[in-house]
C-alpha cells in the first residue's frame, strides 16, 4: 500500500506537467488554426528555413570549433614542447659547463692539497690557474659569472667576485638541498640565492658539490654558475601562444623563478613569494581552468634537470578567438540568409493562395447578397475542385431565389423585425431618474448595481441581433428587470423562479416575459393598496413542448377583461391598443414563429392574481429560423 500511495505521489507531477504540455500545445494548434492559409503557408515555409538553416548553422559551428580547437591546441602543445625543450638544451648545457669544472684534473689537484703542505707563494700561483679557469667559463653568453666556494684556511679563499669562502655558503638557503643531492646538479631560483653584495644574482645558479678525493665525507669545494634571468625570459616568451598568454618557471612548491613579459598581473598573488594561482594541471596536458582572474587554457610540462615546472595560461578568449570568429561569421551569414527566407516566404505564399483569396473575396461577396460564381482559369487541383462546387453552389442558390424558394420565410421574418423593433423599453426613462435621485443622495453602491443591471439587460436586449434565445437568456433578461424595479420601489416587489433545468436550453422569442413581469407589476401589484406582490415564473415540461406560468398576486381582472385577452382577437396586434399591446405583441410573435398551436393564455381572479400561461414547442436555437 505504501508503494502504491508513493508511486502516485511521484507519478502526479508527471501527470500535470503533461496536461500543462498538452494544454500549450493545443492551444499552438488553435492559434495557429485561426491563422490566414497566407500566413500558415508563410510561417510554415519560414519555420522550415529556420529549422534547416539552424540544424546547418550549429552543425558547421560545432564541426568547425572541434577542428580549430584540436588545431590551436596541437600548436599550443608544440610551440610549449619547443620552448621546454630549449630550456632543457640550455640547463643541459649549463650542466656540461660545470662538468668542465668539477672534473677538471688541475682543479681537483689544487683543491686537495694537504693545507700543512700547501705553500703561500703556491697558492697564489693556483688562484690565478684558478681565476683563469673561471674567466674561461663566464666567457659562455648564457653564464653571467663562475663561482667556486672553497675552504676557509686557504689564502685566496675571499677574493670577494670568483672565489669565495665555504663559510660564507652555509647561511644559504641552499645548502642543505646541495648535500642531498651527493654531487649532482642543483638549480636554484634567485629567492634561494644569497643576498650577499658580491655574491648576488639576478636569475638562476646551477650549484655542484665536490668532495676530496681521499676523503668523501669532506667537502673540497664548490661550483656555483649563475645564469641571467633574461635568458630564462626569452625561451619563456616563446613558450607564449598568444601575446596576451604568460609562461611561468616554477619550482616545486609552486614558487614562481622567472615569468614571461608582461605577465597577466591577475595571475600573481601580491606577495613576497609569488605562488602560481593554479597547481592542479595534468602533465603536458591542454586544461580549461577557471580562475578567480577569469577563464584559462593551461599547460605545463617538468624539467627532467630538476624538480622545476614551465606552465602557461593562455586567456580562453584568445585561444577561442578564431573560433568565435568564424561562429560569428556563420551566425551572420545564417541570419542573412533567414532574413531571405522571410522575403522570398511572402512572395511564395502569395502565389499560392491568391486563388483561394479570389475565392474568399467572391463568398464575402455572396454574403453581401453578390451571388456571382468565381472567375478565372480553374485549374485541376484542389482549389480548382473548390472554384467548380462554388460556382455550382452560387448556380444552384440563384435558381431556388428564382423560384421564390424562401418567399415566405422573408415575409415572416420581415414581419417579425417589425414587430420586435416596436417593442419600446420605455422603463428606462424611470432608470434614469432614479439612477439622478440615487447621485443626489450619493449611494454608490445602488448606483453601481443599478447600472450592472441596466447594462446586463440591454445587452441581453439586444442578443447580437438574434431574435430567438434560450430560455437561459430570457430568465437573466428579466431577472436584471426585476431587480431595478425592485430599487426602484423599495423592494416591494419580490421574485421566485421555479422553472425545470430541463428547459434552460429551449428557445423562447427575445423579449417575451419582461413585457408580461412589467404589466403584472404596473397593472397588478402597483394598483393594490399596499403596493406589495410577488412575481413568480415557473415552468413546466410536457412531451413536445413546455409551458411558462408568470403568476402575480396583484389585483386581478374581472371577467369581461380576461374574455377579452383570451379571444381570438389577441393573435392581431393591431385590433386594439392601451395596456394589451404588449401582450397581444408577444402572443403575435410567438404565433408567427411556432404555429398557431402556441401563444398565450390568461387566469385572473379580481384581488386574486393573474395567471399568464405561455406554450412553447421544445425547440432549441439553432432549430428555428431567425
Amino acid at each position: 500500500m505504501t508503494a502504491i500511495i508513493l508511486y502516485g505521489f511521484l507519478r502526479r507531477p508527471i501527470i500535470l506537467r503533461h496536461q500543462t504540455s498538452e494544454k500549450l500545445y493545443n492551444r499552438l494548434i488553435s492559434i495557429f488554426n485561426n491563422f490566414s492559409l497566407q500566413k500558415k503557408i508563410f510561417y510554415s515555409y519560414f519555420f522550415l528555413c529556420f529549422l534547416l538553416i539552424s540544424i546547418l548553422s550549429v552543425s558547421i559551428c560545432t564541426f568547425t570549433a572541434s577542428s580549430l580547437r584540436k588545431r590551436n591546441t596541437f600548436s599550443l602543445q608544440q610551440n610549449f614542447n619547443q620552448a621546454v625543450s630549449y630550456l632543457s638544451y640550455k640547463l643541459d648545457g649549463i650542466s656540461s659547463t660545470s662538468d668542465m669544472l668539477i672534473y677538471n684534473i688541475s682543479l681537483n689537484s689544487i683543491l686537495n692539497q694537504t693545507a700543512s703542505t700547501y705553500s703561500s707563494s703556491q697558492q697564489v700561483n693556483d688562484s690565478k690557474e684558478i681565476l683563469h679557469l673561471l674567466k674561461n667559463i663566464q666567457e659562455n653568453d648564457d653564464i653571467t659569472q663562475a663561482r667556486i666556494y672553497v675552504p676557509d684556511n686557504l689564502s685566496y679563499s675571499d677574493n670577494g667576485v670568483n672565489i669565495c669562502p665555504l663559510s660564507q655558503a652555509e647561511s644559504s638557503l641552499w645548502w642543505d638541498p646541495l648535500f642531498v643531492k651527493k654531487g649532482l646538479h642543483l638549480f636554484v631560483g634567485q629567492q634561494d640565492l644569497e643576498d650577499h653584495p658580491y655574491c648576488s644574482s639576478d636569475g638562476i645558479a646551477l650549484l655542484r658539490a665536490m668532495y676530496k678525493q681521499n676523503d668523501y665525507n669532506t667537502l673540497a669545494f664548490i661550483v656555483r654558475l649563475d645564469v641571467p634571468i633574461k635568458t630564462i625570459e626569452e625561451i619563456l616568451n616563446s613558450a607564449n601562444f598568444t601575446n596576451d598568454s604568460t609562461t611561468f618557471l616554477i619550482d616545486s612548491e609552486h614558487h614562481i623563478i622567472a615569468n614571461s613579459d608582461h605577465p597577466d598581473e591577475n595571475l600573481l598573488q601580491a606577495s613576497s613569494n609569488m605562488v602560481v594561482p593554479f597547481s592542479g594541471l595534468s602533465e603536458n596536458t591542454v586544461a580549461k581552468v577557471s580562475l578567480s582572474s577569469g577563464t584559462y587554457m593551461a599547460l605545463q610540462a617538468g624539467l627532467s634537470q630538476s624538480d622545476w615546472k614551465i606552465i602557461t595560461f593562455v586567456p580562453y578568449n584568445s585561444f577561442n578567438i578564431a573560433i568565435l570568429t568564424i561562429i560569428r561569421s556563420i551566425l551572420l551569414v545564417s541570419v542573412l540568409l533567414l532574413f531571405l527566407a522571410a522575403i522570398l516566404s511572402k512572395p511564395i505564399a502569395h502565389t499560392i493562395t491568391k486563388r483561394m483569396d479570389h475565392l474568399c473575396d467572391s463568398m464575402s461577396e455572396a454574403r453581401k447578397g453578390v451571388l456571382m460564381p468565381v472567375s478565372g482559369t480553374i485549374y485541376q487541383d484542389e482549389i480548382g475542385s473548390l472554384y467548380e462546387n462554388y460556382n455550382f453552389m452560387i448556380d444552384r442558390i440563384n435558381q431556388l431565389l428564382a423560384e421564390n424558394y424562401q418567399i415566405g420565410t422573408e415575409l415572416k421574418s420581415a414581419e417579425y423585425k417589425a414587430l420586435q423593433s416596436q417593442i419600446n423599453p420605455h422603463f428606462l426613462y424611470n432608470t434614469l431618474d432614479m439612477i439622478g435621485w440615487l447621485s443626489y443622495q450619493n449611494k454608490t453602491d445602488e448606483i453601481n448595481s443599478v447600472v450592472y443591471a441596466l447594462a446586463r439587460f440591454y445587452k441581453l436586449s439586444l442578443a447580437k441581433g438574434k431574435y430567438i434565445v434560450p430560455l437561459s437568456d430570457e430568465l437573466d433578461h428579466v431577472s436584471y428587470y426585476i431587480k431595478i424595479q425592485e430599487m426602484r420601489f423599495h423592494g416591494s416587489i419580490r421574485y421566485e423562479l421555479d422553472v425545470d433545468p430541463e428547459l434552460l436550453s429551449y428557445s423562447i422569442p427575445k423579449i417575451t416575459l419582461q413585457p408580461i413581469v412589467e404589466n403584472a407589476i404596473f397593472h397588478g401589484i402597483l394598483e393594490k393598496a399596499s403596493k406589495n406582490g410577488c412575481i413568480r415564473i415557473s415552468g413546466l415540461s410536457r412531451r413536445t413542448n413546455y409551458e411558462l406560468i408568470i403568476s402575480d398576486d396583484g389585483i386581478g381582472m374581472d371577467s369581461e377583461k380576461l374574455s377579452e385577452l383570451n379571444s381570438a382577437d389577441i393573435q392581431d396586434p393591431d385590433s386594439s391598443s392601451g395596456s394589451h399591446y404588449g401582450l397581444k405583441n408577444i402572443d403575435h410573435r410567438i404565433r408567427l414563429l411556432y404555429g398557431n398551436d402556441y401563444g398565450l393564455s390568461f387566469e385572473s381572479e379580481p384581488m386574486q392574481g393573474t395567471h399568464v400561461h405561455i406554450l412553447l414547442p421544445k425547440l432549441h436555437v439553432d432549430e428555428v429560423m431567425q
